[in-house]
């Protein structure tokens, strides 16, 4: 029997998020300031993950809102000067008794009036009509804006292919994973023997086929996608290395001091810090899953614990919630003209003479902030270059955590999350078997633990995902962290 045609359903844009966030920074312009000054400005930080946004768009709108902004404070700045000067004019010649040119000074000054209201009102509608095309129409994100430069661009692509995350001493302790959300687990399964060979049909030893740690993550790499078959899963496996080390790993890692971290370093390195306990230095296989649209993004981060005879791996779940409703507020402009418009002209009117008197303020203002910045940067990199000082390279936090609302997760995204959570968790023993099994080790004691891990790794989404969430182990484990991650702080 042939199946029924079905009727097509609404479902979320493939880049959802990446649209909301550009669309934010044409309407709030202290958040636009914020993107481009994390991601385009001098520095050295690492960057955190982008979890699905793409960064480059994002920069790219940015900047776009960015010299918007500039133009009209700089023009009002002007417009705010000469309008004293022309009303106290108007004053003076009237006092002496010209009426000419105190009429005329009169008009000019309504005219800079009339002129600083026509700059904020073609800003605001601008930045408006911006928002609503990406906002609502289907066109290609990426080809609303202009280029940025290509230096920043490519370092912007290259955390796309990441396998290298510097974390800060700040973040640490609560979260090494930075950015990477609220956890949901975190646990050390059960170690089983991987020393028994197998038996061959006859019922002899077959020959173990040697591996480490680093052979086990590249095979779930590759095997995971496949298995679980979940379309926007990505595995990676990433060097996870505390900021105040960064230094120590050569020109690789680190090729000038006094700049940021390369986020792709040579494949040695990561397979070295899988087989190996370093300082601080440590691999760990990163799965990644996307909700709809991006709305939720589920990582798991996981190491292979190999000291022979047994294997275990260290599990740590996360769970990045829906954006915040600051970036809903596109859904609510007005979608015709004449509605845009009117409305656009009600909010200019409201805070116009803020708009107008305070935009020298705005520029002394930003000004006085990009030469303090400037001038401890130089400070920072002069100390370092002298050996003057260690310094933590580790990114604080990264963008899609900071605009994640805990509050905002319904009851469709809690019940995704347990789905992705148990999908990638069966998928990760499946593997683990399937590996065993090629390197023909005997897998009873592994099916054994298995068994236990599926029995007490449970996750309840029905209640509040803050609440307590049991981890699978040997004495079954509570994790809670009911509050997320402290917010980023400003890149030095």
């Amino acid at each position: 029997m042939p199946l029924a045609v079905l009727s097509p359903l609404p479902k979320y844009r493939t880049d959802l998020v990446t649209r909301r966030l550009c669309a934010t920074v044409h309407l709030d312009e202290p958040f636009a300031r914020a993107v481009w000054e994390e991601f385009a400005g001098d520095g050295l930080q690492a960057l955190g993950l982008p979890h699905g946004i793409n960064l480059v768009a994002l920069v790219r709108h940015a900047r776009q809102a960015v010299g918007r902004c500039d133009r009209r404070d700089r023009t009002l700045a002007g417009i705010a000067w000469l309008l004293p000067v022309s009303l106290l004019l108007a004053l003076w010649t009237l006092i002496s008794g010209r009426t000419g040119v105190a009429e005329a000074a009169a008009g000019a000054a309504a005219l800079l009036l009339v002129l600083a209201w026509g700059v904020a009102f073609e800003a605001r509608l601008r930045g408006r009509q911006a928002a609503l095309q990406l906002g609502r129409d289907g066109v290609p994100v990426l080809s609303l804006a202009r280029e940025v430069d290509r230096e920043i661009e490519e370092r912007l692509e290259s955390l796309k292919r990441a396998n290298f995350v510097a974390y800060h001493a700040s973040a640490e302790s609560i979260n090494p994973f930075v950015g990477s959300g609220w956890r949901l687990t975190e646990a050390v399964w059960p170690p089983i023997d991987v020393s028994r060979p197998a038996k061959d049909d006859q019922g002899k030893d077959e020959q173990i086929i040697p591996f480490d740690a680093a052979d086990l993550h590249h095979y779930l790499a590759v095997e995971m996608p496949k298995i679980v078959g979940l379309e926007t899963l990505k595995a990676r496996n990433r060097l996870h290395v505390r900021g105040l080390h960064v230094a120590h790993l050569g020109p690789d890692v680190l090729p000038d001091r006094t700049r940021p971290p390369l986020a792709v370093v040579p494949k040695q390195l990561v397979q070295s810090g899988a087989v190996q306990t370093g300082a601080g230095v440590e691999t760990y296989l990163c799965l990644r899953m996307l909700g709809p649209g991006g709305r939720v993004v589920v990582t798991m981060h996981l190491r292979a614990l190999l000291l022979m005879p047994r294997l275990s791996w260290e599990v740590a779940s996360y769970v990045l919630p829906p954006l915040s409703a600051q970036f809903d507020v596109v859904e609510y402009l007005p979608a015709g003209t004449a509605r845009l418009w009117w409305d656009t002209l009600r909010t200019v009117n409201e805070g116009f003479r803020q708009t107008l008197f305070g935009a020298p303020r705005r520029l002394r203002k930003e000004a006085a902030h990009q030469r303090r910045k400037a001038r401890d940067l130089a400070r920072v990199r002069k100390e370092i270059r002298k050996n003057q000082r260690d310094w933590d390279y580790g990114a604080v936090n990264g963008l899609r955590e900071l605009v994640a609302d805990w509050d905002r997760m319904g009851y469709a995204e809690k019940r995704d999350t347990s789905h992705y959570f148990k999908r990638l968790e069966q998928g990760v023993l499946l593997a683990t078997g399937r590996f065993l099994e090629e390197h023909n080790i005997d897998t009873s004691d592994f099916e054994d633990t298995e068994k236990q891990i599926h029995n007490t790794q449970t996750y309840n989404f029905n209640g509040p995902i803050t609440g307590p969430v049991q981890a699978g182990g040997t004495n079954n484990q509570q994790m809670n962290q009911p509050t997320p991650p402290p917010a980023g702080q400003p890149r030095t």
